[in-house]
């Protein structure tokens, strides 16, 4: 079910502070020899060497359950007809259980939706220790004895200065004992830093401390000759996105954030737990960052000989709040015992493909057809019926004036790092404002996705219809995985798969049964659902035998996914509750700091709490929506969330 977010901002927390993460894959490695003929010279192309490569690069963006935020849903209150994707437009169309569905409200509050993240071992992440291990050599010196709070700030801001020649300057006194503990720290937290003593026109000493300088030679490094290469620890982030989080402790730790690697990408507007790996940055460097940061807590951190790769987890855990919950008991134990043993169907959730009217599937199609001008035009042009105006104005500008510079100086500040942004930035620095060239300014996942989401879309339809026509039923010719555990997703490989026939029918059922995401390196099943791929697609102009694009970038080499899915360690239970700002739940940061749920009296409303473990790829959103039985999509989210002066 797609999230309902409010407006509520964590003052410290800033969406713009890192640029989007880009990342590396191997899709498409072979080129075709295509109709459309484009150099190609990628300038987004940034990867970290340390991020592991996949064959589906976004399914790091498909784990966020995003939705519209509070604010949102009473602009589209205003707005005379709701217009946005539904999930018919998608094609979820079907369910499996036979329960009645019931009314229940998620995410009204962040911390209604905690995540942690499950290791490919199956244990379930958890920030359970808030220390860190001395760093070898040097002896450490507490920074609170040597800096004042004032001080540490001020360093903390001139670290995220662009200003090289800021500087901030350090009272100390005659005692060089003291200056050499604050030098001592300077290089111990600010290695990036440099502190020179001197004095001021009265005779006073003071440190300064500035940036060093470009090409000035820098210290040796101290990484202590045995220790493994990376730092692992266990990242808790609260209402914040994973990418601004990172690049918010990078621009602390004064480094790039692709020095970060993580098995995958977590929900914003909820409470996440997972693992996070940084090449050669002490321990003690990360956690004294507890000190300073809000929303944001490191620990559990230890030294491992490799970094994480994306998809390297076997899936997450959430704990779950549905508010204003309208439903009986019995009719909880009726959704949550056939939710625990029949499942729900795999579809792909609605925030796979936006939500404005215009899908990022169609943009996808424009991509794979060559047909750049139109993808540009696709994602610059106007939202009909938009959650938020604003965003209008300076898209309704671009249509009128198609001037990339004077629309940008009309974007609007939290869009500096969007598609958008580098879209138009492309427009104006290639020449004639090439639109394949403009295009390469997206970094390469995002591009990705939007031919993903395609591939998405296609699945989507063939699955709805392959259960109106054959039911929850194996039938010949479908598809079953060989050589693999059957309860788990697929990694970044394309897994083995093999037909079924009359010999071996009854060695399956229906949850072994993987549908194809249309690609080159795919074969698709022999039944007639195999034919619909191909009408299916060739209703959009593209040919299933050609998905091997010339422009390596837009290739699709295809995957395999299970159309049903059972969750594991399932629970339940009825909440009363009185008012809709108190926690129901408890996060792993209330454990360490031992603070309970708070009680309620005079308790009139009734919410759901749930806690359900799901593997990897697959969406929290459809699962819920099986249970409650109510379309996810944004637009009609924002018609349920009613709650009077609700601003949380």
């Amino acid at each position: 079910m797609a999230s309902v977010e409010s407006n509520l901002k964590r003052d410290a927390l800033d969406d713009d502070t890192a640029p989007a993460k880009r990342i590396k894959s191997d899709e498409g490695d072979d080129q075709m020899k295509a109709t459309c003929s484009t150099s190609v010279q990628d300038p987004a192309k940034d990867p970290h060497p340390n991020s592991g490569e996949s064959n589906n690069d976004d399914k790091k963006m498909e784990e966020n359950e995003g939705g519209i935020s509070m604010e949102d849903a009473e602009r589209m209150d205003d707005t005379p007809e709701l217009v946005g994707l539904k999930e018919k437009d998608v094609g979820i169309l079907e369910y499996i259980s036979k329960h009645e569905g019931f009314h229940g409200v998620l995410k009204q509050r962040y911390r209604d939706f905690l995540v942690n993240e499950i290791d490919e071992a199956g244990n379930i992440i958890r920030l359970t220790d808030l220390s860190y291990p001395a760093p070898e050599g040097e002896k450490p010196l507490d920074v609170n004895s040597v800096l004042s709070k004032e001080d540490q700030e001020q360093l903390a801001q001139l670290l995220q200065a662009d200003d090289m020649e800021a500087s901030h300057l350090i009272q100390v006194g005659d005692d060089k004992e003291e200056r050499t503990k604050v030098h001592q720290v300077i290089r111990q937290l600010y290695p990036s830093m440099e502190s020179t003593t001197s004095d001021t026109a009265d005779g006073k000493k003071v440190i300064k401390v500035m940036k060093a300088k470009p090409g000035v030679k820098r210290r040796k490094s101290r990484w202590p000759k045995g220790r493994p290469d990376f730092c692992k620890f266990v990242l808790y982030k609260e209402n914040m996105d994973l990418n601004d989080a990172l690049g918010l402790v990078a621009r602390y730790l004064h480094i790039r954030p692709h020095n970060f690697a993580m098995a995958g990408n977590k929900d914003k507007r909820a409470v996440t737990v997972q693992e996070i790996t940084s090449y050669r940055i002490d321990a003690a460097r990360i956690g004294r960052l507890n000190d300073v940061l809000r929303g944001i807590r490191m620990g559990n951190f230890r030294y491992v000989k490799k970094a994480l790769n994306l998809g390297e987890l076997s899936g997450n855990h959430f704990v779950i709040v549905l508010r204003n919950a309208q439903c009986s008991e019995q009719q909880l134990t009726e959704a949550m015992t056939s939710f625990k043993d029949v499942g729900f169907i795999n579809y792909f959730g609605m925030q796979r493909f936006g939500n404005s009217s215009i899908a990022t599937y169609m943009v996808g199609i424009a991509l794979l057809k060559c047909k750049w001008s139109e993808a540009v035009e696709l994602i610059l042009k106007p939202r009909e019926g938009g959650s938020n105006k604003e965003d209008n104005k300076w898209r309704e500008h671009w249509m009128k004036t198609k001037n990339a510079q004077s629309t940008l100086d009309k974007m609007p500040r939290h869009k500096r790092t969007s598609a958008e942004n580098q879209l138009l930035t492309g427009l104006m620095k290639v020449q004639k404002a090439d639109p394949f060239q403009a295009l390469l300014f997206i970094p390469r996942h995002v591009r990705l996705i939007y031919i993903h989401s395609f591939q998405s879309y296609i699945w989507n339809l063939v699955l709805s219809r392959r259960i109106q026509k054959y039911g929850l039923q194996p039938i010949i010719g479908d598809l079953v995985p060989t050589d693999n555990d059957p309860s788990e997703q697929q990694g970044s490989g394309v897994i083995k798969t093999a037909y079924i026939t009359e010999e071996n029918k009854s060695e399956y059922s229906i949850y072994d049964v993987v549908l194809p995401l249309p690609g080159f390196g795919i074969k698709y099943p022999t039944n007639e659902v195999g034919e619909w791929y191909k009408s299916m697609m060739a209703e959009h102009g593209i040919d299933s035998d050609k998905l091997k694009h010339h422009v390596k970038d837009y290739s699709l080499l295809g995957d395999y996914r299970k159309i049903l899915v059972k969750p594991k360690n399932v629970a339940w239970s009825i909440q009363k509750y009185s008012n809709y700002k108190l926690h129901l739940t408890q996060t792993d940061l209330d454990k360490l700091e031992g603070t309970e749920v708070p009680e309620q009296t005079d308790c009139t409303e009734q919410a759901v709490k749930m806690e359900f473990s799901l593997p990897s790829s697959t969406y929290a959103t459809m699962a819920i929506r099986e249970i409650l039985k109510i379309d996810t999509s944004s637009v009609h989210q924002a018609t349920l969330n009613k709650t009077p002066g609700n601003k949380t």
